[in-house]
């Protein structure tokens, strides 16, 4: 009887001595500090403020529009949609050197191309082309300084012969202009001309064709210079840029 009772207080003792264990065992696991879990939400927030950054970053570096000054040398100027310039091309040394002394990436285009029409004007008359894709011509129109010009519809296929062709923007247009009233010119002609040239070449052969009952027309157009609106163009009424003004063509600034 009494090895039964010792058998039996016996097991007590050892579950005793198992629950002492146990609660040992939960008592370290509550005091050990829990793995830290990034909570879902904040995981979200990161990722849209990365996909945000990466977004304007490369909003902030896509051309939007092209802003051609045109000289004796002629500097093109690549317009993100926000108006700053993202991208500088020269068409000859002389324009690189201009460039090299007037700093204007990231500067907003209308200070751009004055400062660019400053340095560029010491040889003769000064032309500024706007060309932009679709829904930004009257954004671009709207900055200071863009009063008295016109913004044309940017045309991938032109850009693309105006490249082939080493040619600005804006005196690729002046060429087009030109080879409508006188097809013998050629693009290497063009080229070789100023801007200031190419205008005057253009002005001669509408004064030619037009004759005497055409030149009150004429006259006219030079009047309302930089007014004028024609199919997928968008102008901008008063005088930009001091000295210079746009012509209705786009190509003026004498």
């Amino acid at each position: 009887m009494d090895e039964r009772i010792r058998r039996a207080f016996g097991a007590v003792r050892a579950d005793e001595a198992l629950r002492e264990k146990t609660l040992a065992a939960l008592a370290e696991r509550r005091t050990r500090p829990a793995p830290r879990r990034r909570p879902l939400a904040a995981a979200l927030a990161a990722l849209a403020l990365a996909v945000l950054t990466a977004a304007g970053g490369l909003a902030y570096a896509t051309p939007a529009a092209a802003v051609s000054v045109d000289a004796d040398a002629s500097v093109e100027l690549a317009v993100n949609a926000f108006g700053r310039v993202v991208g500088v091309r020269c068409y000859d040394g002389g324009a690189q050197a201009v460039v090299d002394a007037t700093p204007v990436l990231h500067h907003h285009w209308t200070q751009a191309a004055a400062a660019l029409s400053d340095a560029l004007a010491e040889g003769g008359s000064v032309s500024v082309t706007v060309s932009a894709g679709s829904g930004h011509c009257e954004g671009l129109l709207s900055a200071g300084g863009a009063a008295g010009l016109t913004c044309y519809a940017l045309d991938p296929e032109a850009a693309r012969e105006a490249r082939e062709a080493g040619l600005s923007l804006g005196k690729y247009r002046a060429y087009l202009t030109l080879s409508a009233l006188d097809p013998t010119v050629t693009q290497d002609e063009a080229g070789e001309m100023t801007m200031g040239e190419l205008q005057q070449c253009i002005d001669a052969c509408q004064g030619h064709g037009s004759g005497q009952g055409q030149q009150g027309s004429g006259q006219g157009n030079g009047q309302d210079s930089g007014q004028t609106q024609t199919a997928g163009e968008t102008t901008s009424a008063g005088q930009g840029y001091g000295g210079h003004h746009g012509q209705g063509h786009g190509h003026g600034h004498e």
